[in-house]
């Protein structure tokens, strides 16, 4: 059952890209196609914009709460960068809290497709993890490169996107196989109202490489996660929402996730 959620996610985002030709535009007139927020998928959008975002996990070793802010650039009309700088802290049952500077992310997106009829968007990219973070303290100190097609439709009211992406450990300490990780995802928005969008995701997560002390290597998460949107003032968009995990196999108890995103 949950591999063929994961392979109904992949053929997701490969129909999304094949939905309609290609347009016959100058390769820099780029439409002014926005989607709604989700609270894990990423948008094929190109951006330029201040987020701050906050993530809370109850797991059976305790809680993890981080709060991040990053900026996001275009350097070209189809060409996007984004730094994020998260904050970690931890309330675990076997030590003290911690709390700290987590691993910094770096990532790179290129919009390689776009449609005005239906509007459509598809974008291609990588994230770089950089092991800023304590390993000592649990705060991060993880190496990872992941790169991710992600892809966007608008179909009347309703939103429609989807991501796949692959993930690699770099961390050259690591004894055996590094641990690589296979995620897929889609994401429904109804736009109910100019400010409001209320949206549901599926989120499957797959370690396919490295060690198993988690008991998750060769099994496949499934994660649903309804939320919604507010847009308050213009150019703001706030987005709260629960992540429920519906498999055993599972990192944690489940998730609180919200953000607040400024255009400027």
């Amino acid at each position: 059952m949950t591999r063929r959620f994961t392979r109904l996610l992949v053929a997701v985002v490969t129909s999304l890209a094949a939905l309609v030709p290609l347009p016959a535009r100058a390769a820099d007139d780029v439409p002014g196609i926005s989607f709604f927020y989700p609270l894990r998928t990423r948008r094929p959008v190109i951006e330029r914009e201040l987020e701050l975002t906050v993530d809370h996990e109850k797991g059976p070793d305790g809680r993890v709460t981080e709060a991040a802010a990053a900026i996001e650039w275009p350097i070209l009309p189809r060409w996007q960068v984004e730094l994020k700088v998260p904050l970690v802290f931890l309330q675990e049952r076997e030590r003290t809290a911690q709390g700290g500077v987590g691993d910094l992310e770096i990532e790179t997106k290129v919009l390689v497709f776009d449609s005005i009829d239906p509007p459509a968007l598809v974008a291609i990219g990588v994230e770089g993890k950089l092991p800023t973070g304590s390993e000592r303290r649990g705060l991060g100190g993880e190496a990872a490169i992941e790169p991710f097609i992600a892809a966007g439709v608008a179909l009347g009211p309703f939103d429609l996107l989807a991501q796949v992406a692959y993930e690699w450990n770099l961390n050259s300490h690591v004894h055996g196989p590094h641990e690589q990780e296979l995620t897929a995802g889609a994401a429904l928005g109804w736009r109910v109202h100019r400010k409001f969008t209320p949206l549901v995701e599926l989120t499957t997560v797959t370690q396919t490489r490295g060690d198993n002390e988690e008991g998750l290597r060769g099994r496949t998460q499934v994660y649903v996660t309804p939320g919604f949107n507010v847009r308050p003032l213009p150019g703001t968009t706030f987005r709260l929402g629960i992540d429920l995990p519906v498999t055993n196999a599972r990192k944690f108890d489940y998730a609180l996730r919200g953000g607040l995103v400024v255009e400027f």
